[in-house]
């Protein structure tokens, strides 16, 4: 028998945000709620599962500094994301929105910026 796997992946979402606030966070799946954490400026926070075969992965997050609004964001959507990140995906959460290095064609690294979820 066949078995069909896909390989490990690692979500790290990094504070990198100018004022050197700290980042609240609080990451979810249809599956799991990851709880609410506290990252500290250069602190990061590890998402690690194995994607779905049928492409169905997704893990979002709320995001939330100083008296800022809360503002969301898919941190791992499997169509856009699993042929960009290899096995890790980095995220550099920003005031206006998350950043990443994301793998080119030509197997550089460009770093992409995105903006948050409507």
């Amino acid at each position: 028998m066949l078995t069909l796997t896909l390989a490990h992946t690692n979500v790290y979402i990094m504070n990198s945000l100018e004022g050197k606030e700290d980042l609240n966070i609080h990451c979810k799946s249809k599956d799991d709620d990851l709880g609410h954490h506290v990252l500290h400026i250069n602190q990061e926070f590890k998402i690690s599962f194995e994607p779905n075969y049928f492409f169905g992965t997704l893990f979002f997050c709320s995001f939330e500094w100083g008296n800022g609004p809360l503002l969301y964001f898919d941190v791992y959507k499997q169509s856009r994301d699993y042929y960009k990140c290899d096995d890790d995906c980095k995220w550099y959460v920003k005031k206006d929105g998350p950043c990443r290095d994301e793998l080119q064609l030509d197997s550089t690294y460009n770093r992409i910026c995105y903006k948050w979820n409507p």
